[in-house]
């Protein structure tokens, strides 16, 4: 067996009051747009042209908001109630092991 790493976001919202939503996803941009997505958080169509492409934005989720920007959002909604509600973006670095297909030396024949 060889391993092999593969990255993994999850994000973690909750209020207190209903059960605490966790999502994973293969990418930053998609977590963070989930974030945005559940925050329902939706930028106008200046605000994509603006935002959406900017240079060291940081990660831009596909609804063109930046990094930043949802970041701001997400602690806009939990300073309503700092006391229960809670949000987290994190990566994941996990260890996975990737079954050898073929151990022989491969060796590259010209025609």
């Amino acid at each position: 067996m060889t391993y092999d790493a593969v990255s993994a976001y999850t994000v973690l919202l909750g209020d207190g009051v209903g059960p605490t939503t966790v999502s994973v996803h293969g990418s930053a941009v998609d977590a963070w747009a989930a974030l945005a997505s559940a925050l329902g958080v939706v930028p106008a169509a200046a605000h994509r042209r603006r935002f959406g492409f900017r240079a060291n934005a940081g990660v831009v989720p596909r609804d063109g908001l930046a990094h930043e920007e949802v970041h701001e959002a997400a602690e806009t909604w939990r300073t309503l109630d700092p006391e229960r509600r809670f949000w987290q973006v994190t990566s994941h670095r996990l260890q996975v092991t990737v079954p050898a297909i073929n151990t022989s030396p491969l060796v590259s024949r010209s025609a």
